[in-house]
């Protein structure tokens, strides 16, 4: 009888990174101009070596009662403090400018991508600039007919078809169709045009180059 056939299971892979619990107390320790020992003493559980190596990353994953201490150091919730620590970090609060947080070149296509949020698989929200005469389609994304796509063009004119149904699209007009669904997008100008494009789940791949903008000036 033959052996039953083994397949490697992978675990799912996301972009977003865990909340990074140490930078965020380490900074608004400094923010409030507490020394480690004084935060300690407020904090009444927590002893200045254990802080040290959670400020430095020694400790990923602190248990329930020093995020409590931690807290209490700072007089508010654990709850106050997982919100602070979202807000801190990129892949959970970002604010951003027209220019984005990533760029995606595909040359050979003739397209630019560039993210307006950061590199998550559950989104992406950013715009396509497509060079004059190019065109792309579903094979673009490699979808498996999972999640939605919404296009609008900002600058330009595109033509072509969703399932076999002719759409022209000019500045201001918008599309919503099932990520299923097959499609080719063509650039209709001879200059470049732009389309803002939100697809769920995120339409990115992995094997694309990112490069990451500068951040907008204050």
């Amino acid at each position: 009888m033959p052996m039953p056939r083994r397949e490697k299971l992978e675990k799912k892979k996301t972009l977003v990174r865990p909340l990074e619990i140490g930078p965020m107390i380490r900074g608004l320790r400094k923010e409030r101009g507490l020394s480690g020992v004084e935060f300690c003493r407020r904090g009444k559980g927590i002893d200045p070596k254990t802080l040290t190596a959670l400020e430095k990353g020694r400790i990923r994953n602190p248990s329930m009662v020093t995020l409590e201490a931690l807290a209490k150091g700072f007089g508010m919730s654990v709850s106050d403090l997982f919100r602070r620590a979202e807000f801190d970090q990129r892949d959970y609060f970002s604010l951003g400018s027209q220019k984005g947080l990533y760029k995606i070149d595909l040359p050979s296509q003739g397209i630019q991508l560039i993210s307006f949020t950061p590199l998550m698989e559950e989104l992406f929200c950013g715009k396509m600039i497509l060079e004059g005469q190019k065109q792309f389609d579903q094979k673009l994304f490699g979808r498996d007919g999972a999640g939605a796509f919404f296009f609008m063009t900002l600058i330009g004119q595109f033509e072509g078809e969703i399932e076999g149904r002719k759409v022209a699209l000019k500045e201001g007009d918008n599309l919503y169709f099932y990520g299923g669904m097959k499609f080719h997008l063509a650039n209709a100008l001879l200059r470049n045009s732009t389309l803002l494009l939100v697809a769920v789940p995120s339409c990115l791949k992995t094997q694309w180059a990112f490069r990451r903008q500068e951040p907008p000036s204050p």
